[in-house]
């Protein structure tokens, strides 16, 4: 087990981790009000149950499972010698780094990469035993990178009758491909639904489940990012040009979705960012 002692600096950190280690006979746990951190555990040998929010989960070989602080748990062994490590995290933007990667209350996934993730974890233990003078920050990147890897593992899990996360990314290509070559073209959800052969409103699901928005305001982001690159490298461009060269026909129509979206005009952001 390793608990680190926190500085008064590592606490400024976006994820700092608290203490890791690992046990090869894990006994019983419970919790009612839950723990004081996030915590994830995943198991190395053996069998146990993680109970939360009134759901129990087999846990063996493989097996993960995370939790928010305050959260209320159980997890017991089935027989003996259940084997499982774990990690005990915090920081100041711990709870945005979770919500953007899409984690709930509680987590419960399989990792199958073990014998990787297992040496990730260690690298991560054996950081706070050496004297490297920058280990608190080198091991928020570690931990960073473990919790980015876990959302991998987690989207990977097809759900029944559906595709996993990759799935639909990956039946999304295409359609993006196509938008970054055709941005400044008229483009319809039925030319992007086409392309990959689905319904429009399939293609609205995709797009809602990979990217958390709609096909036509991810066209529309692509377009203001060239705006911005041109507003940024054109000086003597005029707002129409830089307009239609984005892929919008109404100069007007281009100033308000651009102040909609950065806060200034096309023209203002000009000013700030021309390099």
């Amino acid at each position: 087990m390793i608990l680190p002692i926190l500085l008064n600096k590592t606490k400024l950190l976006p994820v700092y981790v608290v203490g890791s280690g690992g046990d090869n006979n894990q006994l019983y746990r419970e919790r009612p009000y839950g723990f004081s951190n996030y915590q994830i555990l995943y198991c190395t040998g053996g069998n146990g149950v993680y109970k939360t929010e009134n759901k129990e989960y087999k846990i063996s070989r493989g097996d993960a499972f995370f939790f928010r602080p305050d959260i209320p748990h159980v997890y017991y062994p089935i027989g003996d010698n259940w084997q499982v490590r774990w990690i005990v995290f915090t920081g100041r933007a711990v709870e945005d780094i979770l919500l953007y990667l899409g984690f709930g209350n509680s987590e419960v996934f399989h990792i199958p990469e073990l014998k990787e993730f297992d040496i990730q974890v260690s690298s991560l233990s054996d950081m706070f035993q050496c004297d490297d003078p920058n280990k608190e920050i080198k091991t928020s990147m570690l931990m960073y990178k473990i919790l980015i890897k876990i959302s991998e593992y987690k989207y990977a899990i097809a759900k029944t009758g559906g595709l996993s996360m990759k799935e639909r990314y990956k039946k999304l290509v295409p359609v993006i491909e196509m938008l970054k070559e055709r941005y400044t073209e008229d483009i319809s959800l039925a030319d992007m639904a086409e392309v990959i052969g689905v319904t429009t409103n399939h293609l609205c699901r995709l797009f809602q489940q990979v990217y958390s928005t709609t096909p036509l305001k991810y066209l529309t982001h692509l377009r203001l990012n060239m705006a911005k690159q041109l507003l940024s490298s054109s000086n003597n461009m005029k707002i129409r040009d830089i307009a239609e060269k984005s892929g919008f026909k109404d100069p007007s129509y281009f100033c308000l979705v651009f102040k909609k979206s950065e806060g200034i005009t096309p023209e203002d952001y000009r000013k700030i960012n021309t390099f």
